[in-house]
Formats: structure tokens, C-alpha cells, sequence
């Protein structure tokens, strides 16, 4: 990809660009898919509370989930042993990963569409879809980096398998850090800092 770059308009306002190969499309693009059916899928099994459907409650598991990938992108609110009344992350949880999960599909969908059905490369985002396009990027970082864990213990460091996911999870990470840059300018630092490295 080429770096993004930020470009101000007339008529189209402000808007981020940036080219993708072929190949990096149809990968972020296949990415944001499998993040959201995996999503969907634990929203879906969720199970029916009536009480919650009676009174308009989100109601959501009160577990978390068992998948690894998915317990990343859906972690406890609370760390172990930190619960003041027992069942407090359960019932947490319970109320509040429904609308957690609905968020997390809301930014893939506009990363979606962004890309768009005929398959260019030429992306072109407004300011108000960068932040949800940044918060996509985190979720696929986040589910293919669990993945990446479990390729190592399946296949070992050096596979071919774990360097293809690690190069997949650079790029992911260096496609955030030039948005971030084109949304924030480049860090102006004045002449003569020392940041206090050696």
C-alpha cells in the first residue's frame, strides 16, 4: 500500500487516501468478513432472556467466550480475583457485550463498504469514517495476532504458516500507524529535543 495522505476539497470536504495491491484488498477486505461472522455468530448464541426482552435490556453471555480469538476481542471487564460481589463480571458482561459486539460490526461494515463490492484499490475515506476504520483495524489485528499464537503452538516459530501471519500482522500494523499519521500530521518536535534516549 502506499502510504495515506490527507486531502482537503471543495466540494468532497476532507478525506484520507490511500492505494492498496490487489492482494492486500481482497486480504483486509477477507479479514473484516471473518471478524464479523465471528461476531455475529456469538451474538446469535447468545441465550434468550426474557426478562431483558421484555424491558428492552441488551442480554448478551455471560460467559466469555471459549474461542480464543474471540476472547480477545470480547475480554472481562473485571481481572481475576478483582470482582467485589461474586457474579459481578458475569452480569456485566451479560449487559453490555450485545451492545459491544454491535459497535465493534458497525466499524467493519463502514471498512466494508469502503472497499467496496467491484474490488478497487483506490480507497477514499471522510473524516467520520476514519476513526471507525482505525477501530476495524484494531479488531482484525486483535483476532488474527490470537491466531498467530495458535499457529506457533501448532506449527512452531519459522513455519511458513506463523512468518505469513506475522508479515499479515506488520502490515496490519503499519496500515494504522500511516492513518494515524495522515489524521495527526507528522510529530513536530522542536529543535533540540532530547527525548532522553542515548
Amino acid at each position: 500500500m502506499i502510504p495515506w495522505t490527507k486531502k482537503k476539497g471543495l466540494v468532497r470536504g476532507t478525506r484520507f487516501i490511500t492505494r492498496l495491491e490487489p492482494m492486500e484488498r481482497e486480504m483486509l477486505g477477507d479479514s473484516a468478513v471473518t471478524v464479523s461472522e465471528a461476531l455475529m455468530a456469538r451474538a446469535r448464541s447468545a441465550p434468550k432472556d426474557e426478562l431483558a426482552e421484555m424491558t428492552g435490556l441488551p442480554s448478551g453471555h455471560a460467559e466469555p467466550p471459549k474461542d480464543l480469538a474471540l476472547a480477545r476481542l470480547l475480554p472481562s471487564f473485571f481481572r481475576d480475583g478483582d470482582e467485589e460481589v461474586d457474579g459481578e463480571s458475569s452480569v456485566t458482561r451479560q449487559f453490555t457485550e450485545t451492545d459491544i459486539i454491535k459497535s465493534k460490526l458497525i466499524n467493519l461494515r463502514v471498512l466494508i463498504d469502503a472497499l467496496g463490492p467491484d474490488g478497487s484499490v483506490n480507497i477514499s475515506i471522510t473524516i467520520d469514517q476514519a476513526r471507525p476504520w482505525l477501530n476495524a483495524l484494531a479488531d482484525i489485528r486483535t483476532f488474527h495476532s490470537a491466531q498467530l499464537d495458535l499457529y506457533r503452538v501448532e506449527h512452531g516459530n519459522g513455519s511458513p504458516e506463523v512468518e505469513t501471519a506475522s508479515n499479515y500482522l506488520d502490515w496490519l500494523g503499519y496500515h494504522q500507524d500511516s492513518l494515524l499519521t495522515a489524521m495527526m500530521g507528522e510529530l513536530d518536535l522542536p529543535e533540540g529535543f532530547d527525548d532522553g534516549g542515548e
